[in-house]
């Protein structure tokens, strides 16, 4: 064929554009970060020493966005959003703000989402809660410090769920508030000091479990741990909840009070109460250790074990009891059942008074090392210690 006719030839053969698949392109989900807190990208930054606000990303935040903070915040927030994340890269600081106290008015409100994260932030010098999570809200708190707020540290109310992993709640009203079918898991290093009433309380058919957790409530007004109306404190028997510690010292109304309430100890941790005035103070509460795996010490308090009307305990092994001005008192209690085993043994010794039993209590107490022990004609009691 002439060359000349080949390329007529060619030059008929259309040529067609290169499409490029742009809606292919857009439909990939953009996480690069961003300066602009307005920006559309799943990591927001947020640069509060520069005049950006928390409130402005969150307000444009979709489901799995991350927030991330620097600088001092001086704001209140609310996430309505589920699955949002604020990292304040254990540096950025979220003020309320001060002003005079109210209830319900966190510097970080979780309103029934789910799914929220808040981590490496100080929260603090808010007229109410530092950190309220409600209506149903499901959260996590990590390495955060929640401080100086005019009511309650961290407050889980209203059906909500909350995880505080090595959290320090100090010098607000009162620590940690746990109410209204709401559950609480403390992990990690948590510390919850220096508050002006109790360092936690639980209410409302709620509980707040100890799960592998140091736990630390010490010199607070109130009570180290509060647990009223059907609630209870918890360290379960997971593989998670071994080691777990719970100590309390110095408080002004006393280490646990568990009115109408119950502290289940089920894995191998201790519990230790030292400085108060009342170590452990049961008003219709539960005290139940059952598996010998656990261990108590109760010294210098006061009272080290309080049981009054309908108060009652079962303690299996690793009970010490020592050095209070009454060791263990039962005044109306209902059945107080103390026994030691090899394994874990159990005293009640050096106090002022080992054993005072009044008004009806039950006491069951066998193989314990029991100092002294008294009682009134009206008590029945049995084991290898008895009343006189």
């Amino acid at each position: 064929m002439n060359p000349l006719t080949q390329f007529k030839i060619f030059k008929k053969i259309p040529i067609l554009p290169v499409l490029i698949p742009v809606a292919l392109v857009a439909a990939v989900p953009l996480t690069s970060r961003t300066g602009d807190a307005d920006s559309p990208m799943r990591m927001r930054v947020v640069n509060c020493d520069r005049g950006e606000e928390i409130a402005r990303a969150l307000a444009r935040a979709e489901p799995g966005d991350t927030i991330r903070v620097t600088g001092t915040c001086v704001e209140r927030v609310s996430i309505k959003t589920d699955r949002i994340t604020l990292d304040g890269q254990g540096a950025a600081t979220l003020d309320g703000g001060g002003g005079p106290t109210s209830e319900f008015d966190g510097v970080v409100t979780i309103d029934g989402a789910s799914g929220v994260t808040i981590q490496g932030f100080t929260v603090q010098n808010g007229p109410g809660e530092g950190i309220l999570g409600t209506h149903g809200a499901a959260f996590s708190v990590r390495n955060t410090t929640v401080q100086d707020n005019g009511s309650t540290g961290v407050v889980v109310a209203e059906g909500s769920t909350a995880e505080l992993t090595d959290c320090s709640i100090l010098r607000n009203d009162a620590g940690i508030d746990v109410f209204t079918q709401s559950s609480a898991v403390l992990k990690g290093a948590i510390r919850t000091n220096d508050n002006l009433l109790n360092g936690a309380t639980v209410n409302g058919t709620s509980i707040i479990e100890i799960r592998g957790a140091q736990v630390e409530a010490s010199r607070n007004g109130g009570e180290g741990l509060a647990a009223g109306s059907n609630s209870q404190l918890a360290v379960f028997g997971f593989a998670g909840s071994q080691g777990s510690t719970f100590t309390i010292d110095a408080n002004g109304g006393g280490g646990i009070l568990l009115g109408d309430s119950i502290l289940n100890v089920f894995s191998e941790s201790t519990i230790a109460i030292t400085n108060s005035p009342l170590g452990i103070l049961c008003g219709a509460g539960k005290i139940i250790s059952p598996f010998g795996v656990a261990r108590f010490v109760i010294e210098n308090n006061v009272v080290g074990l309080d049981f009054g009307l309908d108060g009652t305990a079962l303690l299996v092994g690793g009970l010490t009891v020592r050095n209070n001005g009454t060791g263990v008192r039962g005044d109306g209690a209902g059945v107080l059942t103390f026994i030691s085993i090899p394994s874990n043994p159990s005293a009640i010794t050096g106090n002022g008074v080992d054993v005072d039993l009044r008004f009806g209590a039950r006491a069951t107490i066998e193989g314990v090392d029991v100092g002294t022990i008294t009682c009134d004609s009206t008590v029945l009691s049995r084991g290898t210690t008895v009343c006189p």
